[in-house]
């Protein structure tokens, strides 16, 4: 068989570009007229991986007028590695939006959804339109991407947003983003979720969001685990921090109150002004059983029930991780009377860490609320 060696690749491909264009036509259809099998031929040429016969040129030449040069070869295929070429998205979407006009909309309404970007063009060329189907898909493709780890100048979270500290983590050939919360992680025992990203540019604050389409978040080992390409700028074993609203998920915000006494209390507080601290605690990495925002003034709660003294210490070293991380905030204990040892209530005394006393019986959280509002 007898094929055409153009000058270059790109003479090839600009060819076979400016011949869809003259006829109006995509790859499906210019592949029908020439009674080939599918448009995999067609795009094959398009994008240079094959020189196509001598008789498709000519069939072309013909049907659009459009006049070539090339050299005759026998049997000889040269092929071009199928690579990624990327599409910036604001060039994407000006292209897209160019082509489809009044269906715009339409077409970003399909790219959300979770549809294959081969369904998308279909769906979208059945409303009478003729493509470049490389050039189209590139640009969904493209579009897509930036849905899924969009990059923005700042993220700031909103009062139904909940903030969790992740780190990043270096896996075979990607980087893993990891944090803890429970419920999520529960939800994720029983359910399949695919997240979409927003990450901040300075690659501090990672908003996720569910997405159709997404990347699939993982659960092992009571860790929540997101795999992100280490084009994402993200810094190994670096600290990030997660931003989510609970309720998209599928679960409350104070079910993303671990301690059950905090939950309790946290009511309490919301019913008296207080406002519930976005900085969410969670087994690896504790900021108090709760911690919240009265004006200005950020206050952060440890809560026990314990009756003997030998887990004060541990209380007493929490107290002062937190005091070492957030030293402007106000600290207090909330437990009964007999749990703290008197070198115990002197290192917390030093540390300026207040002391609330309850025997925890109904309406407890009633009082400590009212004690902890009586020193505003």
């Amino acid at each position: 068989m007898k094929r055409a060696k153009f000058e270059s690749q790109e003479k090839q491909r600009e060819f076979f570009i400016n011949v869809k264009e003259k006829l109006g036509i995509g790859a499906k259809k210019l592949s029908e007229i020439l009674n080939l099998k599918s448009r995999g031929s067609i795009e094959g040429y398009t994008f240079m991986r094959t020189a196509p016969p001598v008789e498709i040129i000519k069939k072309l030449e013909k049907l659009s007028g459009i006049k070539t040069e090339y050299e005759e070869i026998e049997g000889k295929i040269y092929r071009k590695k199928r690579g990624f070429m990327p599409i910036q998205v604001k060039e994407a979407e000006k292209i897209l939006m160019k082509k489809f006009k009044k269906d715009f909309n339409y077409l970003i309404n399909l790219i959300k959804s979770d549809s294959s970007i081969k369904d998308i063009a279909d769906k979208i060329r059945k409303k009478g339109y003729s493509f470049d189907n490389s050039l189209i898909s590139r640009c969904i493709g493209s579009c897509r991407t930036n849905l899924l780890s969009k990059i923005v100048p700042r993220i700031s979270p909103n009062e139904k947003e909940i903030i969790i500290k992740g780190n990043i983590r270096k896996d075979k050939k990607t980087l893993s983003i990891n944090f803890n919360l429970i419920p999520l992680y529960n939800i994720l025992k029983k359910k399949s979720i695919r997240i979409g990203l927003e990450i901040s540019e300075n690659r501090k604050k990672i908003r996720v969001f569910p997405l159709k389409f997404g990347r699939k978040l993982i659960s092992l080992n009571r860790t929540i685990k997101i795999l992100i390409t280490e084009k994402s700028g993200l810094g190994i074993k670096s600290n990030v921090e997660i931003i989510l609203n609970p309720k998209k998920f599928g679960f409350s915000i104070n079910e993303s109150i671990y301690d059950i006494d905090a939950r309790c209390l946290a009511k309490e507080a919301l019913k008296n002004g207080f406002v519930l601290d976005n900085y969410r605690s969670t087994p690896a990495n504790h900021k108090g059983d709760l911690s919240l925002f009265v004006k200005d003034k950020n206050i952060i709660i440890e809560i026990t029930r314990a009756t003997s003294y030998k887990g004060a210490y541990f209380k007493v070293g929490q107290c002062f991780i937190q005091k070492n991380s957030w030293p402007k905030s106000v600290q207090y204990i909330v437990c009964n009377e007999q749990f703290l040892s008197k070198d115990s209530k002197e290192a917390l005394s030093k540390m300026g860490v207040k002391i609330i006393n309850t025997n925890f019986n109904k309406e407890w959280e009633k009082e400590v609320i009212r004690e902890i509002e009586n020193e505003k």
